[in-house]
């Protein structure tokens, strides 16, 4: 099963990604893409950074709760969406894009 998991940081400091890695390595995740970037295009406003990853893991029941409930652990993020990815996410990953404007419907 593939899955899409966005989290938006809260407090950028050194050790974020080792610790989501370290998380999914736990639950034998395979992580296929994986971006971080700052939302929006003007820099002096600022946003949050935001991580997304396309991750491959084993369908068991109750996974995306299950990694819902470890990556919350993380006090330095938010995690704003696990689910299964669109084809929008799966360019956007693919490619290094913050967006995509074109809806999933025109596509």
């Amino acid at each position: 099963m593939i899955l899409y998991i966005e989290a938006k940081v809260l407090e950028d400091k050194p050790g974020i990604l080792a610790q989501i890695t370290t998380i999914l390595a736990k639950m034998n995740a395979n992580i296929a893409a994986f971006t971080t970037g700052i939302e929006g295009i003007i820099p002096s406003e600022v946003k949050p950074k935001t991580i997304r990853m396309l991750i491959s893991v084993e369908d068991k029941e109750n996974i995306i709760q299950t990694i819902n409930d470890e990556l919350k652990k993380i006090k330095e993020i938010s995690i704003t969406n696990i689910r299964k990815p669109t084809s929008i996410d799966v360019v956007n990953l693919k490619y290094g894009l913050e967006s995509v404007i074109a809806s999933e419907a025109e596509i």
